[in-house]
């Protein structure tokens, strides 16, 4: 029985090779979007799974409940991890974390790596299998070092690197490191992720801050016992907290603090190590953020357009139906049964689905690698072999041919035979059915136009609003483990006579996103005249604000000729009204401990030095400690720009043969910021022309049936003198109203999503109207394209034939 149905089933596909050809076009095109777009959001959701203890990890983080609000962040004190543990027998395991780079010589050869500081602990609380060497033993000694596969190949070649020694330049000092293990290289989905390991006594300044709860400068991980809650654990912390941190729990209450629900101004938390991926809510995590909203929408994407797939496929099942009805009547008189009739209609269904799926997935393999070019994705299909994958699969392709195979057979058998072989079958309430589904499918279609609007002009905004310095003319050029001022004062000798160049600088902190991939700032807290002052803190050079265009408003620029503004400051607009003195120039700030006040000398004018994610906060810039500068920022002439940046980048390997050249504009680097905002608004454009075009392809078809079905109607009104376009509008009006009611519902939804969306910025647009109506437009002029053609078609017919057309 199956084998006869299956030979109906392929007949019929056959037969009906337009309809069918629409379908599989449709459904291929929505299940490749689709496999594309649940890889995507099932490898973001994979992220640190790899990790066996990941349920008991944690990271440490500071609370503290202040005048203006709650503050939370990352950075730790040296002695919190050893306190901790020596206090707390619920913590299993516990580490901390440094950020360095520094150069590795091997014989010959030499190599720029970055390193992670970390405890003996760190290999026992994440899981990074060691390819050669033991957990127990790779970071036992000071001097032993673990390095990844990758970075094994690159020093060693083929030899065998455990127990061999390496000089390696730690803030300009060369130390022997032996390598004691290699561990595997690390999955791309992992949070973490290093190419040499070292013990955290090593870290820059460890003997000077191993008693100072005062300077926070890494990050802290433990692993607690398994049972452990976390959340108990946490009230067992506040004693901890108030020992510990005395000093900062007096300041903040000095300040006005404003105490938590439990009465506690300072606390010391824990935040699920599973949860960094997307935790938005804390600075200083690794391999995030990721805004959950960008995931979400990717899987409300996918839904939305195989949706928009299924619902042409049922809907063109449904109305194809009715015409197979004398078919239907037929197979009845000849004994067919109600499950023999509602079998073949599903295996015809299930053809076309396997056809199309089969297609789909061609279809995805084929564009896989450049979607992971344009969104930076590391997915692959055999992640489809994943038995939830799987099970999701052939659940969503047994309810699609459910739903389109059953539901229009179960229409025809509600019919008695003798009125379906007389063709008097009435279809109101399938056009009932059809309508609401054409309604569904253009109401997400103008949700995603609107999405792609508001996005769009977003971006724009974004792009177009000036941050308060020159972002188009300068390069910011990483150091590495150059020596900041000397590679600076390098520099100036070596480019004082291009003509090209206008001025060059030094930072402490890149602007923006650079090449190295670093994104850093530092915060500075301290008392003045009873109350406390937070400002962002910059080490910079000699002509910093030159260099970049940022007006000075009161007072001076640092100066070669002034020998005390080693001991200055020039701060913003916003730092002077936290100060609240009315001319700032000339006040000293009670800045450091033990230490000279700094005596501000200049007031600049307010620039983005964050993203546009964030308002712009206090800054003050120093020429204090100029050896801890990281990046020079060198500005060119605007005449021409890209020969500028190749110059520059040919003398740079003169002039440090052995660094690598990461330099980048300013505006490229300010652009990575919003990169996740871009694979955004790209995947809504082209998901809203991808739904469209299903729609369109969906309408098309439709417009082709009902055109059948109203063939006599068309003739007999040629015949009465209707015009063509009379017609035509006749024939259109239906679908347009429809694709009106769609936008109207569809508006409320898109709003609430957008300006949701558009919280996320400091900085952003306001809905406007136009954005509304512009969809509404663009929907209904293409589904007036859509339909017209088949309308005027009908319309041109010959009325004769379509009169003898039965």
């Amino acid at each position: 029985m199956f084998k006869n149905n299956l030979k109906i089933a392929w007949r019929n596909l056959l037969k009906g090779k337009v309809f069918n050809l629409i379908n599989i076009i449709g459904l291929s095109v929505a299940v490749a979007c689709c496999v594309l777009l649940f890889l995507t959001v099932v490898y973001e959701f994979s992220y640190d799974k790899f990790h066996k203890n990941l349920p008991d990890i944690y990271q440490v983080y500071l609370t503290q409940n202040r005048a203006k609000g709650i503050e939370r962040g990352t950075a730790m004190p040296e002695p919190l991890t050893p306190a901790l543990k020596a206090e707390y027998p619920d913590v299993q395991y516990i580490s901390r974390l440094g950020n360095g780079g520094a150069e590795i010589t091997y014989k010959t050869k030499k190599i720029m790596e970055s390193i992670r500081f970390v405890d003996e602990d760190f290999l026992r609380i994440f899981t990074f299998p060691l390819e050669k060497g033991s957990v127990k033993t790779a970071l036992h000694d000071l001097h032993s070092i673990v390095i990844t596969e990758y970075v094994a190949k690159a020093i060693f070649g083929k030899e065998n690197p455990i127990g061999k020694t390496v000089e390696v330049n730690l803030y300009n000092q060369n130390q022997s490191f032996v390598v004691s293990s290699v561990a595997k290289d690390f999955p791309d989905n992992s949070s973490l992720n290093f190419d040499v390991l070292m013990r955290f006594e090593n870290y820059n300044n460890y003997q000077q801050n191993l008693d100072k709860w005062d300077v926070q400068n890494h990050v802290t991980y433990v692993k607690l016992n398994a049972g452990t809650n976390p959340t108990s654990f946490e009230k067992r912390l506040i004693p901890f907290a108030k020992n510990h941190f005395k000093e900062a729990i007096s300041d903040i209450i000095r300040d006005g603090a404003k105490p938590d629900a439990n009465g506690n101004v300072f606390t010391v938390n824990l935040t699920p190590f599973a949860n960094n991926h997307f935790n938005n809510e804390l600075s200083g995590l690794e391999g995030g953020p990721v805004s959950r909203v960008y995931v979400t929408a990717l899987l409300a994407i996918g839904i939305f357009i195989l949706l928009i797939a299924c619902i042409n496929f049922i809907n063109l099942n449904i109305a194809r139906a009715f015409t197979r009805a004398r078919e239907v009547g037929v197979r009845k008189t000849l004994g067919a049964g109600k499950w023999q009739l509602l079998v073949q209609f599903w295996v015809e269904t299930a053809l076309v689905c396997l056809i199309a799926f089969g297609f789909g997935l061609l279809l995805s393999s084929l564009i896989l690698p450049l979607f992971a070019q344009n969104f930076k994705s590391h997915i692959h299909l055999k992640m489809l072999l994943q038995p939830g994958l799987l099970l999701a699969s052939f659940s969503t392709f047994f309810l699609i041919t459910l739903i389109a195979g059953f539901y229009p057979a179960w229409l025809m058998l509600r019919y008695k035979t003798v009125l379906v072989l007389k063709g008097t079958v009435n279809t109101t309430k399938p056009g009932r059915v059809r309508n609401i589904l054409l309604v569904t499918q253009f109401a997400l279609s103008t949700l995603l136009i609107i999405c792609t609007l508001v996005t769009w002009q977003q971006m724009q905004y974004m792009q177009n609003l000036p941050l308060g310095y020159n972002r188009s003319e300068v390069i910011s050029i990483p150091l590495g483990n150059l020596s900041g001022t000397n590679a600076l004062n390098i520099l100036r000798q070596k480019l004082q006579g291009s003509p090209e160049v206008e001025s060059i600088t030094g930072s402490g902190n890149n602007l923006g996103m650079g090449n190295d991939g670093s994104s850093s700032t530092h915060t500075v807290g301290f008392n003045f005249k009873g109350h406390e002052i937070d400002t962002d803190w910059q080490n910079v050079d000699y002509d910093y604000l030159k260099t970049l265009g940022i007006k000075l408003l009161q007072g001076r620029d640092f100066s070669r000729d002034f020998a005390t503004d080693t001991n200055a400051v020039v701060i913003n607009e916003q730092m002077a009204k936290q100060i609240g003195v009315k001319n700032p120039i000339g006040t000293y700030l009670p800045v450091h401990d033990n230490q000279a006040p700094i005596q501000i000398i200049g007031v600049m004018h307010d620039y983005n030095f964050h993203s546009l994610h964030e308002k712009v906060e206090a800054l003050s810039l120093s020429l204090e400690q100029k050896n801890h500068l990281e990046y020079v920022f060198v500005r060119v002439k605007p005449a021409s720009l890209n020969a500028s940046f190749n110059r520059l980048k040919t003398q740079w390997h003169q002039i440090f043969p052995n660094t690598e050249f990461k330099g980048s504009w300013l505006n490229e680097n300010t652009e990575r910021q919003y990169r996740s905002e871009k694979r955004l608004a790209n995947i809504f454009i082209g998901s809203a022309i991808i739904a469209i075009l299903i729609s369109c392809i969906g309408l098309l078809a439709m417009a082709m049936i009902v055109m059948v079905q109203r063939t006599k109607e068309i003739g007999i009104r040629k015949v009465l003198g209707s015009s063509i376009s009379g017609i035509v509008l006749l024939v259109s009006k239906d679908f347009i109203k429809l694709v009106l009611i769609a936008s109207v519902l569809a508006f409320p939804i898109a709003y609430w999503v957008m300006n949701n969306w558009l919280q996320n910025f400091a900085y952003r647009i306001e809905i406007s109207w136009w954005i509304f109506g512009l969809s509404s437009l663009i929907a209904i002029v293409i589904a007036l394209a859509t339909i017209s053609f088949q309308a005027v078609k009908a319309a041109l017919a010959n009325p004769v034939k379509s009169l003898r057309s039965e």
